[in-house]
């Protein structure tokens, strides 16, 4: 039934149907993709062609019940409670409470839209945070709006039913919110399972789907993660657009850290915190009268570098140019350095019983006091034994702040001092970056990768730099030694460092992005 020519000439233009129907884009790498998934499809329709099949779909706008078939067959919802955990931190820790405040004195309303929300457990996730951030939730008017393309997926979620495995990144404290089943599975609690309004809605639906029912106005806050990964640009672009104008004039948008580039963000301030990528509606000067911006560095977490690394001295040619940008086309990563892979993995400090002083700016830094953090941790450096790891502290903390001078300046230091640790030279990448030195950038992630060769997050921190600046075979290159050491995992191993993402889901980003660049240039 598969592989004709009839086939072959058919799907590209099923492809852009697609596409133009749904929202789902399949360039042409990804076209045997779909002719297996449609191969099975037609057969479990009982088509004895798949080639008249596809005609036959295209010969009509697709109905209701089209687009809910060709969505359970063709989306793939991954999904599990907690699944980003950084983000999720953000929202329980600054969002919520700043928003719960605000509105205590006014009307008590929150309203939250789970785009692609799958089977459910990003929205119910959600609402169990609202209800730990809220103890008097019975007096609020809480709006938890879940949609999504998939209809077999939405009646799991109404359910509130799970397996094991929809907790494989769980915290013990979430099975509060469960009674297990005698068939082993878990039920979600009632009270937390009416918070959630389930909705069948395709994100390349017409602009009135959106004005209807549950009014996609005034929304808080918007998570869509991983989502628009495979969307074609243009309908990324509409789709920015739709969340634009469903949020409140201040809302925040949760989306992944490589699904839209930087002309799709327009009316947006993009932030990165705790190592966690989010939107804010509005721009940087607006968010410059409200109040410090988020921090754009991850937690930290001092590491040294090993007696092995430590045995030979650190001599790195300098790395070639990076091509000028071909277009005016930049990548979100242009914008602000947009790891998936935290910088800084949880490792042992070198010296095992810190100064005073460093431990009070450590838990300062952790607290979000940056200022402080900073100027405690570069007063204590007569006291640490090791000087790189107060200098790397004060760099970060001035980094989250905007102080980049000395951000660099402190990080500089600390590599002088420890010229063998790769997270400090990842870390002058990022703060490089941001002062608009994209080859000092470049550089420094190869300082990292000489002294560690696996160091998968600079590897794919460099295949972002490149990929931005236009070169698609160093970019190819490096993403493909970052799905080298991604292979080393089980696919479905959750990457502590990668926002709670799965191995094979990283690695399936890396390859989409690279289809991508690979489509530009045909293009």
């Amino acid at each position: 039934m598969t592989g004709s020519h009839d086939d072959m000439e058919t799907l590209p233009l099923f492809a852009r149907f697609l596409t133009r129907s749904m929202g789902l884009h399949f360039p042409h790498e990804r076209l045997p993709e779909l002719e297996q998934k449609m191969a099975h499809l037609c057969r479990e329709q009982g088509h004895p062609d798949l080639g008249n099949y596809l005609i036959r779909l295209m010969s009509s706008p697709l109905s209701q019940e089209q687009i809910d078939t060709l969505a359970r067959a063709l989306t793939i919802g991954e999904t599990y409670f907690l699944r980003d955990p950084k983000s999720y931190q953000l929202l329980e820790e600054q969002l919520l409470p700043e928003l719960v405040a605000a509105r205590r004195s006014t009307d008590k309303t929150i309203r939250i839209w789970s785009a692609g929300c799958s089977s459910g457990e990003e929205p119910y996730t959600i609402a169990i945070l609202l209800s730990r951030a809220i103890p008097d939730l019975a007096t609020w008017k809480i709006t938890l709006i879940a949609s999504d393309i998939n209809p077999q997926a939405l009646e799991r979620g109404r359910l509130g039913i799970y397996s094991k495995w929809s907790f494989r990144n769980a915290p013990p404290w979430l099975f509060e919110y469960f009674t297990e089943r005698e068939d082993g599975r878990f039920e979600l609690v009632p009270h937390i399972r009416k918070m959630v309004r389930f909705r069948n809605l395709n994100l390349a639906d017409p602009p009135k789907a959106f004005a209807t029912g549950d009014h996609f106005k005034g929304m808080d806050i918007i998570f869509c993660r991983n989502v628009m990964l495979y969307f074609d640009a243009a309908q990324i672009e509409k789709t920015m657009a739709r969340f634009h104008a469903a949020l409140s004039d201040t809302g925040w948008l949760f989306v992944g850290p490589t699904e839209v580039d930087h002309t799709a963000y327009r009316g947006f301030s993009c932030r990165l915190c705790d190592g966690t990528f989010v939107l804010r509606k509005g721009t940087d000067q607006q968010e410059a009268s409200e109040g410090p911006e988020l921090p754009i560095l991850p937690p930290y977490q001092p590491a040294a570098a090993s007696a092995e690394q430590r045995a030979f001295s650190c001599a790195v040619d300098q790395p070639p140019a990076l091509a000028a940008p071909r277009s005016e086309t930049v990548p979100l990563a242009a914008a602000a350095p947009l790891p998936v892979v935290s910088a800084f993995p949880e490792q042992s400090r070198s010296d095992e019983t810190p100064a005073p002083g460093y431990k009070e700016a450590e838990a300062l830094y952790q607290a979000g006091r940056y200022q402080q953090a900073a100027e405690l941790a570069l007063s204590s450096l007569d006291a640490v034994e090791e000087q790189a790891d107060a200098l790397a502290l004060g760099a970060r903390a001035y980094a989250n702040i905007g102080r980049f001078a000395e951000a660099r300046d402190c990080c500089e230091k600390a590599i002088a001092h420890d010229r063998l640790n790769p997270q400090n030279h990842y870390l002058l990448s990022i703060i490089l970056e941001q002062q608009g030195e994209t080859e000092g950038a470049a550089k420094s992630l190869k300082h990292a990768l000489f002294i560690d060769h696996d160091y998968l997050l600079a590897y794919f921190a460099l295949g972002n730099l490149y990929r931005q600046c236009g070169d698609q075979r160093e970019s190819e290159r490096n993403f493909a030694n970052a799905l080298r050491l991604l292979e080393r995992r089980h696919p479905h191993e959750v990457l502590p460092e990668a926002e709670g993402m799965t191995a094979g889901r990283l690695a399936e980003v890396i390859r989409a992005m690279t289809v991508e660049a690979g489509a530009r240039d045909r293009g």
